[in-house]
Order: structure tokens, then C-alpha cells, then sequence
């Protein structure tokens, strides 16, 4: 019931918006767009995602998380990187959350919605398709 709770009044529903200005990517390529759209679905989060993947290439993503670390089958363009997603609850304003392709991790995050509610932080490592390693936080606002 919790989980159910959370997932009606979660912080992290809303449409997102990258904020380029107060981001920072450190091995990465630069990013201008990118868009979240978050949804309460049953005991979890439906999340769109519409932006650059860690090669710099425009794509889109869907999937809808249990938040208990359960991998969610990711469809549209961005499962030509990554099969699939886990987004674990830590907390009502913080997530983390793995991307793999097969059984290779290719990216990990820790994502927090301010008190606020205003702002989303994605703090980002991982690999790209080439093997580097890099290093992003991407600040968000809601629409």
C-alpha cells in the first residue's frame, strides 16, 4: 500500500525539462533538449524519455518501473543501447536506477526531486559505445 501511495502523489510525476545552463557533463556529449514525462502507474512510474542517449544521438524511451529494482523492458529508439531499466525507491524524493544492456551495466543514477518539487537532479555515470567512461549531472524544471 505503501508503494501505491507513493507512486498516486510522487514528486517525480510531471513533465521535465532540461535546464542546459545549470547542467554539467564531464566526458560527455554537450545537451541541449531532453524531456521526462512521468506518469503514476499502479505501484510505479511510467517514464518517457526524449533526448540524447551517451553518444550524443536524439532518441526515445519508455518503460514503466515497480520502483524495487524489478528490470522494465525499455521500447522506442533508446533500446538500441539498453534493454532495460531498474529504478529502486530510496526515499519519496530520491531514486536510483541502472541501465543495461544484456548484463552489462551501462549507465547508473541517483535522481532527486527538490523539496519543492520544482527541480529534478539526475546524477549520471556510466559508458558510452566507444568504452569511455563519463560523468554528467543533469538539473531538470517542471512544466
Amino acid at each position: 500500500m505503501c508503494l501505491l501511495a507513493f507512486a498516486a502523489e510522487s514528486p517525480f510525476v510531471g513533465t521535465w525539462k532540461l535546464n542546459p545552463e545549470k547542467s554539467k557533463l564531464s566526458n560527455a556529449p554537450t545537451v541541449q533538449n531532453a524531456t521526462y514525462r512521468i506518469e503514476a502507474e499502479g505501484n510505479g512510474l511510467k517514464i518517457a524519455y526524449d533526448g540524447p542517449n551517451a553518444d550524443g544521438q536524439m532518441v526515445s524511451g519508455t518503460f514503466t518501473s515497480s520502483l524495487d529494482g524489478t528490470p522494465a523492458k525499455i521500447s522506442g529508439s533508446a533500446s538500441s543501447m539498453v534493454d532495460t531499466v531498474t529504478l529502486t525507491r530510496v526515499d519519496d524524493h530520491t531514486l536510483t536506477g541502472k541501465a543495461l544492456k544484456g548484463d552489462k551495466t551501462i549507465l547508473t543514477d541517483r535522481r532527486v526531486v527538490s523539496n519543492g518539487g520544482k527541480t529534478l537532479t539526475v546524477t549520471r555515470s556510466g559508458t558510452n559505445s566507444k568504452g569511455e567512461e563519463f560523468r554528467a549531472t543533469f538539473v531538470y524544471d517542471k512544466q
